[in-house]
């Protein structure tokens, strides 16, 4: 997200007055060599050296010999990393040629740098620090470059087993491409672009077209489709314009959005909700995270109680800090408060990103122990005492000497995306897939599926209620448009979740998320019906195949065997127990659960549902510890009208029929 046009930078100021350049003969009669030249010295004066540098490569095919023009084209190319090697070329050549060339040593000690030659950088360094009278702005970057370069050796030294792959076409272009977001079922990504196909095109300023201008930030979407995906296309106008409009972070659900734009108040946050079939006209984020400074980086909880966000605000540890705020009743975010001196440096930090775990935070930073420009660090919040460890390095190669920033992390903890302008790209910035053991130390179930009225999709409230008490109730809600939801389950607690339309009865699930290893996806689809929806719907079996026994009511129904194996199992096990091992009688089996009547039972006792994966609703009654008791139970649902009842079992939370039972023997333990 762009603060203003000019891009921050440390060094370093031109001695060059525009009217006295001469670049080789016949230039100065050259007038549109000389627009260019001064076209390129502004943008190059406001340290704009991306822009810059096509004005000045423009120039190379007739003053390329020039060694003001090498030099300027070589500095320019330290911005744009995937030309590093190129960078360093030119910037050699200009050394080889004038030795004392205003700060050619610290110059080439960068290019190095982003080359990952750090002994060579080093010695560069001591060469700048040698000179008489280096700037002071020089002399910190001096500094700051050497603690880079002495990180870099280290951790490039001791890399990750991790594997980086460049995100390739339609969505790479050789323009930027940066901030990847995904929800959380990886199947569609949001991203920042801003290139030639800009909505705005080449602008002066905010709606002030200029040939001669640069291109704003817009917001792009692709949608995933086999293993790539589909050609990115730009949100429409009620998300994009003609300023800078860029991705920030799209909640777990998939229902809210964060935008950044380019405001008079320096860059502010604007959240967007998916209503009715497209996204809300974005409105600044209510509460006390925008202020009259930069904001331009925010994540959420899961929950969205909290929004974890980036501020230039006065009062932090030195330039961008992480803060937290939490959501108010009325909608806003507010009591924001600085992360402190163990996330944030005297340097800058930027782009978090929270698990949906809400533990495992990631974020970039160009303090800490990074290894030149931004890297990317993770660290985990305490629950009980909300307090972050010490950030870690990502490694190397995620990290490079060069800015890498906006991880987001997949469900797993096993792979992510981001953002880099490492060389070998498409141009400019690039988004990257990585897969690495990210150790993070909570996973997550993710629940999916669609939310059916009649059988058409409906938009319906999904609460998330955690038995644990860990958390507070979640509500999210499906799209109206299709039905689909998803949401994530920390691996703590069991789960109700409670599906409700108006004016319809409201359904529940009950989802266990207690793995200790990572969880896998649920789909979980919900039919509501109208009770004048006309469907017949038959009685289902059980899941399991049964042959059908002949023999009298007294056998149990879905037994697989002889017809006496029942009673003979009843008459030598009736009394048996074991640990953990239940027994309940199934009165019915539904496709469509609000077709089943049971009011000729309901003075027999409760009725519970029970859904498996087969999307199947059961109803079960009674809970018992022998055989015994639960066959005398059978018979009362039997003379009562429901003949077809009949017992099935658990153990430690899994179902069984009796004969699996039997053929484990499980009676005899």
């Amino acid at each position: 997200m762009k603060k203003t046009i000019t891009i921050s930078i440390l060094i370093f100021s031109t001695t060059f007055v525009f009217a006295q350049v001469n670049l080789g003969k016949g230039f100065n009669k050259d007038k549109a060599a000389q627009t260019a030249w001064f076209r390129a010295e502004e943008l190059y004066e406001g340290g704009n050296y991306l822009l810059a540098l096509p004005y000045f490569r423009s120039l190379e095919p007739k003053y390329g010999s020039t060694p003001l023009l090498r030099f300027r084209i070589g500095e320019c190319l330290l911005y744009k990393g995937d030309e590093a090697p190129a960078a360093l070329e030119y910037l050699l050549e200009i050394k080889k040629i004038n030795p004392k060339a205003v700060d050619i040593d610290i110059l080439v000690a960068r290019a190095y740098h982003l080359n990952e030659r750090y002994d060579e950088a080093l010695n560069s360094l001591e060469l700048y620090k040698k000179a008489k009278s280096p700037t002071l702005k020089g002399k910190d970057y001096a500094q700051r470059l050497e603690v880079w370069c002495n990180n870099a050796k280290i951790i490039s030294d001791n890399p990750v087993d991790a594997t980086v792959t460049n995100f390739g076409e339609p969505v790479n272009t050789e323009n930027s491409e940066y901030v990847p977001v995904l929800t959380s079922d990886d199947s569609v990504l949001i991203f920042t672009y801003l290139g030639e196909k800009s909505i705005g095109g080449l602008q002066t300023f905010y709606g002030v077209p200029d040939s001669t201008g640069f291109y704003f930030e817009d917001v792009y979407v692709a949608y995933k489709k086999g293993d790539g995906w589909t050609e990115p296309k730009a949100f429409g106008n009620r998300i994009n314009s003609n300023g800078h409009d860029a991705n920030i972070t799209i909640s777990h659900d998939g229902l809210t959005m964060l935008v950044y734009k380019d405001d008079v108040g320096g860059g502010d946050i604007y959240m967007s909700r998916w209503e009715s079939g497209e996204w809300s006209v974005p409105m600044p984020i209510a509460g006390d995270v925008n202020t009259s400074s930069w904001e331009g980086s925010a994540t959420f909880s899961s929950d969205l109680r909290q929004i974890y966000f980036v501020s230039e605000r006065n009062g932090g540890f030195g330039g961008r800090d992480l803060y937290v705020a939490y959501l108010q009743p009325d909608g806003s975010y507010a009591n924001a408060k600085n992360l402190g001196p163990t996330i944030n440096t005297e340097w800058n930090e930027d782009a978090p990103y929270m698990h949906p775990n809400d533990q495992t935070m990631v974020f970039s930073s160009e303090g800490h122990n990074s290894m030149g420009g931004y890297d990317i660090f993770k660290t985990e919040v305490d629950p009980a005492t909300g307090q972050f460890s010490v950030p870690e390095n990502v490694g190397y190669p995620i990290n490079s000497p060069d800015n890498d920033k906006y991880l987001v992390l997949g469900n797993d903890g096993k792979h992510g995306y981001y953002s880099s302008a490492k060389a070998g790209g498409y141009g400019q910035q690039d988004l990257y897939v990585v897969y690495n053991d990210f150790k993070i130390k909570t996973f997550v179930m993710l629940v999916k599926g669609h939310i059916y009225l009649d059988d058409k999709p409906v938009k319906a409230s999904v609460t998330v209620i955690d038995e644990s008490g860990k958390r507070a109730n979640h509500v999210t809600e499906s799209n109206n448009e299709n039905g689909y939801y998803l949401f994530n389950l920390a691996q703590d607690s069991k789960y109700k979740l409670v599906y409700e339309i108006d004016g319809m009865e409201k359904q529940e699930q009950i989802v266990d998320a207690k793995s200790v290893t990572q969880l896998p996806n649920k789909t979980i689809d919900i039919r509501f019906y109208t009770s004048s929806f006309a469907r017949k719907d038959t009685i289902k079996t059980d899941s399991i195949p049964v042959i059908p026994v002949k023999k009298d009511t007294i056998i149990n129904p879905p037994f697989v065997g002889n017809s006496d194996d029942f009673n003979s199992i009843l008459a030598t096990y009736g009394n048996a127990t074991a640990e953990g091992m239940w027994f309940r009688v199934q009165v019915a089996a539904y496709n469509f659960p609000q077709n089943y009547r049971y009011n000729h039972l309901t003075t027999l006792g409760k009725i519970d549902r029970v859904v498996l994966d087969d999307n199947i609703t059961r109803f079960t009654m009674g809970k018992f510890r022998t055989l015994a008791e639960a066959d005398a139970y059978r018979k009362q649902i039997v003379a009562a009208g429901q003949t077809d009842a009949f017992i099935t079992s658990e153990r430690n939370g899994k179902r069984y029929l009796l004969k699996e039972l039997a053929a484990l023997k499980f009676f005899q333990y």
